[in-house]
């Protein structure tokens, strides 16, 4: 009888060990049913500085001016990066600062109060006593300083990385807080000396338009970037003698941070 159960529970030693021993063996064998994916890794805020060195031209302008391809201005924003999720794409919107400076070869007169402007070639102004005379002018330019709010969309291959292509596109209105007009030459003025040189400037001339409106591109690798803006709004206001032209600008870009 004992020997019996001796041998019964040998057996039955014998069997547990053997299940556990291939339950061990599976369980090394058995491949992972569920896999982790790895997450795309988080975009930086980047770009919050933007710096742009512009070459201004002006579409139709008027036949009795012309604009120097020397004419330029600056811009600098501070916007502030959003990131879309973990996409490529990001918005950003901000607050901005922009000068132009468009050099022509006619003075921008007035003859009712803001309300007939017209252009006056400086050639003929300065060589009114002699039309053979060849006096020269420096220069004569249309200043401007504006407040922008510019809001845009953006592009990085690697939003992860600095060092990665890049393209944004936007929308930006701005106001004149200042225009100005800088004459460096002949004394034209009815009293003046045509043969003695003098620098002229004046403040808050009448007939720019105050509100302005563009949309503009930036295409670039890293910090280094082209940018280009058209201006929706016309350079003079509607109505007050000159057929308004728009102002568009080719530039360089620069964003180190």
């Amino acid at each position: 009888m004992k020997k019996s159960i001796l041998s019964a529970l040998a057996l039955l030693l014998f069997i547990s060990w053997g299940y556990t021993q291939k339950d061990t063996t599976n369980k090394s064998n058995t491949p992972p049913t569920i896999e982790l994916k790895k997450k795309k890794p988080k975009p930086k805020k980047q770009d919050l500085i933007i710096i742009n060195l512009n070459w201004n031209g002006m579409l139709n302008q008027p036949d009795s001016m012309q604009v120097s391809p020397f004419s330029r201005g600056i811009d600098i924003a501070l916007l502030w990066d959003v990131p879309l999720g973990r996409s490529p794409f990001s918005f950003a919107a901000g607050l901005g600062f922009s000068s132009e400076n468009i050099f022509m070869n006619s003075l921008l007169r007035d003859s009712a109060g803001g309300n007939s402007l017209y252009f006056k070639d400086i050639k003929t102004m300065i060589n009114v006593d002699n039309p053979t005379t060849e006096r020269d002018w420096t220069r004569y330019k249309l200043g401007l300083a504006m407040i922008e709010l510019p809001v845009e969309f953006r592009y990085r291959m690697k939003p992860h990385k600095r060092n990665t292509f890049k393209i944004a596109a936007g929308f930006k209105v701005g106001y004149v807080i200042s225009n100005w007009e800088k004459y460096v030459g002949p004394d034209y003025r009815p009293d003046g000396d045509l043969n003695k040189d003098v620098k002229i400037k004046e403040y808050e001339l009448d007939g720019i338009s105050r509100l302005r409106y563009s949309a503009y591109f930036r295409i670039g690798y890293s910090r280094f970037h082209l940018t280009g803006k058209y201006d929706l709004a016309p350079f003079f206001e509607p109505g007050k003698g000159i057929k308004t032209g728009s102002i568009v600008t080719l530039g360089f870009s620069f964003t180190p941070f």
